[in-house]
C-alpha cells in the first residue's frame, strides 16, 4: 500500500503484511502435520515410499527393508529439518514486521517463555 507524503512525514505509514510470515509458518506447519501424523504415527507413506510409480527418476527404497526403512527415515528427518527451518523463517519474519514500539515480549522474553513452556510439555507428562 502506498502511503501519501503528508502519512510519510509524519510517520503513519501502514503496517507491514504478515501474510508472508503466515504462509511461511503454514508451510513449516503442514509439514509438521505430514510429518508426524502420516509418516511416524499412522506410517502411510515416507519421502521415498512412492518414487517407482510416480517415475520423477528418484531411486524406489521399499520401506518394508531395514535397508528401505533407514533411507525413508533418513529423507523424513531431512524433510522435519526444512520444515524446522520453515517455522524459524516464518517466525523472524513475523518479528520483523511487528512493530517493536508496543511493550511486548521481545527475544529475551519470548525465548524464555517458549522454553519454559517446552520444558513443563516435556516434564508434566513424567510427573502423572
Amino acid at each position: 500500500m502506498a502511503t501519501t507524503e503528508g502519512e510519510a512525514r509524519a510517520g503513519l505509514s501502514q503496517p507491514r503484511s504478515i501474510q508472508l510470515p503466515g504462509i511461511v509458518l503454514g508451510v513449516g506447519m503442514g509439514g509438521f502435520v505430514d510429518g508426524i501424523l502420516l509418516h511416524q504415527l499412522l506410517r502411510w507413506h515416507h519421502m521415498l515410499s512412492s518414487t517407482n510409480e510416480d517415475h520423477i527418476g528418484v531411486k524406489y527404497y521399499s520401506p518394508r527393508t531395514v535397508s528401505g526403512l533407514e533411507m525413508n527415515t533418513l529423507w523424513d528427518g531431512i524433510f522435519h529439518t526444512v520444515c524446522w527451518l520453515a517455522v524459524l523463517l516464518g517466525l523472524a519474519i513475523l518479528y520483523s514486521r511487528v512493530p517493536h514500539n508496543r511493550g511486548g515480549c521481545g527475544p529475551p522474553g519470548c525465548c524464555g517463555a517458549g522454553c519454559s513452556s517446552a520444558g513443563a510439555c516435556s516434564t508434566l507428562p513424567k510427573a502423572f
